[in-house]
């Protein structure tokens, strides 16, 4: 589940308050004997014991054989009342401008460029320039963690947050059914099975938690529903496995294909059909692994470091230069190994691309002003240092940028219309990293 595509640099921790709340555990006996469902609920509950990460991946393993027993029960559910209507639409109310948010995948067609539909999103870095609601999302997603970490029956202190995003989708803003730590397919029986031959981005996760933090009421929408699909039936809807939308309501449940989900269209209600009224659907979204060294840092993020800078000539079409740069990364994404980066456009015309290690990661972003440049920085957390790893590997990606970048300009400008400034300036970006190109 990926309903944000905001990315942010891992690792670090800081302890915030443990907020102690009262709440009322709904268990979802989807598709299973309720009787039992409920006894398992039950004995879950009255036990003092409580499972390690170990005992957590064996229970979630025995289920990928595709048996749907008393699945819900174990690894998914419901939790009312995690904040008041009244809190989460203060909340809504303090936040900065949503970010158009998007991201890079391949498709049986090879690669491709996948912008979702009505999608926009915030993460920790643009709330910081929001104390109020920085502050206020801090204390949500601690008790967000705490709250399913106790739901999953896990020991406290076993889940650490992976990404935390604050995720608005408008009309006809949907997501189609999948798993958050493998990209999967369907036997010919319907039975949902990981493909090890294709690599997810975030294999190491382990659970997710989804807060609804309005409502059609608030938001001026109809649908928008989260759902859970039948990992056993060619991901059809469950039956009963819609969740309305309420503000306060959190939804949690395990990674892999046992737990496939999705959201519904968001659509504009009837009655606004004729008013100049934009339905929003507003949720936060946390992941989680067992990894601390890949737990997101809630520190002060270092202002980035420029590698270097490129004047642009006045005739290349900026947004086609992005698109291609992206494609072009997007290609380099398992080298030198599967898995080594990953690529996701941010906001209007921005590329992040994120090293395996989490140290680090590299930007560039095309800024449009008197003369266009294109930026590349270069992103760490506060008391981290890019590991050596990355900066090697970060200078061979980005000597292939810089031919990329003359390939296309020498394809897209005639030579007399080419401006010196842009050869000169990447001779020196070339000089400017810290090896030299193979």
């Amino acid at each position: 589940m990926n309903e944000t595509a905001v990315i942010m640099i891992k690792p670090l921790h800081l302890l915030v308050t443990f907020l102690c709340l009262s709440t009322a555990y709904t268990q979802d006996c989807t598709n299973n004997d309720i009787a039992s469902c409920k006894e398992n609920t039950r004995e879950a509950s009255s036990s003092d014991a409580c499972m390690n990460q170990s005992e957590f991946q064996k229970l979630v393993s025995s289920y990928s054989s595709g048996s749907n027993s008393l699945l819900s029960s174990s690894l998914r559910g419901t939790v009312d009342g995690i904040i008041s209507q009244t809190d989460a639409s203060s909340f809504i109310k303090s936040l900065p401008d949503f970010i158009e948010a998007s991201g890079y995948e391949q498709n049986s067609n090879g690669r491709a460029y996948a912008a979702p539909l009505g999608y926009s999103a915030l993460g920790l870095k643009e709330l910081k320039s929001s104390p109020e609601a920085y502050n206020t999302l801090l204390r949500i997603r601690e008790r967000v963690r705490s709250t399913t970490e106790k739901a999953l029956n896990l020991c406290p202190g076993s889940l650490y947050i992976d990404f935390t995003t604050i995720s608005q989708k408008v009309e006809g803003g949907a997501h189609t059914a999948h798993a958050d730590n493998c990209i999967h397919y369907f036997r010919e029986d319907g039975v949902a099975i990981c493909d090890t031959t294709r690599v997810h981005p975030y294999p190491n996760r382990v659970a997710a938690s989804i807060l609804y933090l309005n409502d059609p009421i608030s938001g001026d929408f109809q649908g928008g529903q989260f759902y859970f699909a039948n990992s056993t039936n060619h991901g059809e809807v469950e039956d009963g496995g819609i969740v309305d939308v309420s503000a306060g309501k959190m939804m949690y449940f395990t990674s892999g294909v046992e737990n496939l989900h999705g959201a519904l269209p968001v659509l504009k209600r009837m009655q606004d059909e004729k008013k100049n009224v934009t339905p929003k659907r507003v949720v936060m979204a946390l992941w989680y692994v067992f990894d601390k060294n890949l737990m997101e840092s809630i520190e002060d993020i270092h202002a980035p470091t420029e590698i270097f800078a490129i004047r642009l000539p006045d005739t290349v079409d900026k947004d086609a230069l992005l698109q291609s740069l992206g494609a072009y990364l997007v290609a380099q994404q398992n080298k030198p190994i599967t898995g080594s980066w990953s690529v996701n456009k941010y906001g209007q015309s921005a590329l992040h691309v994120l090293f395996k290690d989490h140290s680090a990661m590299f930007s560039i972003d095309f800024v449009l002003e008197d003369t266009s440049r294109i930026v590349v920085e270069r992103h760490t957390d506060v008391n981290v240092r890019a590991s050596l790893q990355y900066m090697l590997q970060e200078s061979v990606m980005l000597h292939g940028v810089l031919d990329e970048l003359l390939r296309l300009l020498s394809e897209g400008v005639a030579d007399n219309q080419r401006l010196n400034n842009f050869d000169k300036d990447v001779s020196s970006a070339r000089e400017k990293l810290p090896a030299r190109q193979a």
